[in-house]
């Protein structure tokens, strides 16, 4: 890393380039010096907004996403989703943004999708992060959008948007950060008359229903590839699940949210690789989460929308 320009971070403090040593890394436009520690590039400017997410789980979130059932189910989705919709997937790279501690990138990168980096607010989880996955990683504010480098050819938000004030504006910045035809994957939890405590415990901002997150989608410069809830046969257990909040202190509720038990965990493996079957096939009207795939909107010469990069995909979906 001696002396060389990084592609996907920029200055926070001017979207400068930064020129990358083995301990810093300095803006070639304003010289403004950044630390590395550990192997992760500090871009932090101290300018914190509302927190976004709780760290203390974070080593019980690293050991459990590995083989909790929703974690497995989740990555697979994400996984065979991409590869649906996107027929050049092996020849992009991927920025995950809030990559937390690195398990869904772990697993994108051995399945064949390469890493541009990923970046995320807590050190805690990117010490987790930098174990799993030999690419760039950097440190960011909370509540303040990533100096990422424009020109990408894909990003990611994993249960991110849900934890931002103003989700809006951050997929207008996503469509802003990706080069056209530039391909947006993300997801969030589902149905907001399920908003209740374990979504503020979690920090959470809101819930989305597939009609919101579809407009909100579009009207930031986007087209829909693939838009479907997921995680169907968990709903019964988050809806009943609820009612047992008031007798729980938070550390016992979100311990248990992350505690793999297994019998439990392996039938509910099992019931969700039958749900990703069909995942397949159809679209779930019903699931706690949503899974988007969308594709940033190019505007053609004479104004029409149209899709350079889109060649083999399935197109714009409904639902």
């Amino acid at each position: 890393m001696n002396g060389t320009a990084t592609s996907s971070f920029v200055c926070p403090a001017c979207a400068g380039p930064l020129r990358q040593e083995v301990e810093s890394a300095t803006c070639v436009a304003c010289r403004r010096s950044f630390a590395v520690d550990r192997g992760i590039l500090d871009l932090r400017l101290g300018e914190q907004g509302a927190r976004g997410y709780d760290p203390r789980f974070s080593e019980q979130l690293a050991t459990s996403e590995e083989r909790h059932f929703w974690f497995v189910a989740r990555r697979q989705i994400v996984l065979e989703a991409l590869q649906a919709v996107v027929p050049d997937l092996t020849q992009r790279t991927l920025m995950d943004v809030g990559c937390g501690t690195g398990g869904l990138a772990a697993f994108l990168n051995r399945s064949g999708v390469r890493m541009a980096g990923g970046c995320d607010s807590h050190l805690a989880m990117l010490l987790w992060a930098r174990r799993r996955v030999d690419v760039p990683l950097a440190l960011v504010d909370d509540g303040r959008l990533p100096p990422i480098a424009a020109g990408r050819e894909m990003l990611s938000l994993f249960d991110v948007l849900e934890h931002l004030d103003d989700d809006e504006r951050v997929l207008r910045w996503a469509a802003d950060r990706l080069a056209e035809g530039g391909i947006l994957v993300l997801t969030v939890p589902a149905h907001p008359a399920l908003f209740g405590g374990i979504d503020a415990l979690a920090h959470h901002r809101r819930r989305y229903s597939r009609a919101d997150l579809r407009s909100k989608l579009e009207a930031a410069g986007f087209d829909v590839l693939r838009l479907t809830h997921f995680m169907a046969v968990t709903l019964p257990i988050f809806v009943a699940s609820r009612f047992a909040l008031p007798r729980r202190s938070e550390a016992r509720l979100l311990t248990a949210e992350l505690r793999v038990t297994p019998g439990i965990n392996a039938l509910l493996r099992g019931l969700l690789a039958v749900e990703r079957r069909l995942l397949r096939h159809a679209r779930l009207p019903l699931g706690t989460s949503i899974l988007a795939v969308a594709r940033k909107r190019a505007l053609g010469a004479q104004g029409q929308t149209h899709s350079p990069l889109a060649a083999g995909a399935s197109g714009s979906e409904r639902g």
